[in-house]
């Protein structure tokens, strides 16, 4: 691909939702226009949300480039869907996963990347970059892609315009470069990473860093085992996202072992009203899990409501506490399961229970 293509995804970061689209199909050019305007919602939302919606933005640059003669190629066919994925999931108020995907015509190359990638995702970035990381995954899937096509000499703008940007995320943070050690026989290798190459990633290697962010001995193995919510609300925060990652690394290790899913609310409202509130939770949390592969059959159900609450001598922590979904594994005596806060959401003096 040409530099200009790497000019057209830039396009977000200086103009918003802005696309160059060099199509004429009619439909095409519909959709294209229609998510385009949608995401440029987010543009002042939470960095999050941001990041969400900046990473759905450069799938959908990548698809406008993949157009060509009314048709998509498979890997314009496959952004195009991960953009409309990631859009719809925010309109609907859904979890969506903080792990970028690899295209079933690409793979993983520039590990090192991917490396800091992941690294700088778990120490702030999110927060203080969101956009720059969304654009510097999105290209590394980009860049893999032009070289499985087209070989090394198109991929290699486009990896270094991956680099570039994650240049940019660490000067947004605190952290330097030489803090983010390089240590590729503590990686999975291309080999177990790719297979034959240019057929997507194996999914038990990836996200990259989960593998060596793991406790050595599995007996000692320590998960996060529930998750908090906002008032009256079903939806995951990023920081419980992140506590369902951890949980979802050490589930994957015990494919025996099943969980299920208990729903809670606060004392307040009617028992119908808690048990339905607590049923969308569990659901939230279900998705989430089903999105990062883990089946349908390992997982149980039960919406408890406005029982076993959790005490506080604060009332409003005492309320937070109780807001939550628990993780219980089943027969998992070689897992130590911890209670976590660090996801509480209080309420404001100004919100309502709202009771329908």
């Amino acid at each position: 691909m040409k530099l200009g293509v790497i000019l057209l995804a830039g396009l977000f970061l200086s103009h918003g939702s802005a696309i160059a689209a060099p199509t004429t199909a009619h439909t095409f050019q519909q959709q294209v226009n229609s998510l385009s305007s949608t995401l440029a919602h987010y543009n002042n939302a939470d960095a999050a949300t941001r990041y969400h919606a900046y990473k759905a933005k450069m799938w959908l640059s990548y698809a406008v480039n993949e157009h060509s003669e009314s048709s998509l190629t498979v890997a314009g066919q496959e952004a195009m869907q991960h953009a409309q994925g990631i859009d719809d999931a925010l309109k609907n108020h859904q979890a969506v996963s903080l792990t970028t995907p690899v295209l079933s015509v690409s793979q993983v190359m520039r590990r090192d990347l991917w490396q800091q990638a992941e690294y700088l995702k778990q120490h702030g970035a999110l927060e203080k970059a969101p956009e720059r990381l969304a654009h510097a995954e999105v290209m590394l899937v980009w860049a893999a892609a032009e070289y499985c096509e087209l070989g090394w000499r198109h991929a290699k703008e486009h990896f270094n315009a991956a680099e570039q940007a994650l240049y940019q995320v660490v000067e947004a943070t605190d952290l330097k470069v030489k803090n983010i050690e390089w240590n590729p026989d503590q990686l999975p290798s291309l080999q177990q990473l790719n297979g034959q190459g240019c057929s997507g990633v194996n999914s038990t290697y990836w996200p990259l860093l989960k593998e060596i962010d793991l406790p050595v001995a599995k007996n000692s193995l320590t998960v996060p085992n529930v998750v908090h919510f906002a008032l009256d609300r079903a939806e995951l925060s990023l920081e419980s996202q992140k506590v369902l990652d951890q949980f979802i690394t050490v589930f994957k290790q015990y494919p025996e072992l099943s969980v299920t899913l208990l729903g809670y609310t606060d004392s307040r409202a009617n028992q119908h009203y808690n048990l339905r509130l607590a049923q969308r939770r569990i659901d939230a949390v279900q998705a989430y899990l089903l999105t990062q592969g883990i089946t349908k059959q390992r997982i149980q159900t039960g919406a408890k409501g406005a029982t076993d609450l959790q005490i506080d001598e604060k009332l409003k922590l005492a309320h937070a506490k109780s807001r939550r979904v628990v993780l219980q594994l089943n027969d998992a005596s070689q897992i130590q399961i911890e209670t976590q806060w660090q996801d509480l959401q209080l309420e404001l003096e100004q919100q309502k229970v709202k009771v329908n």
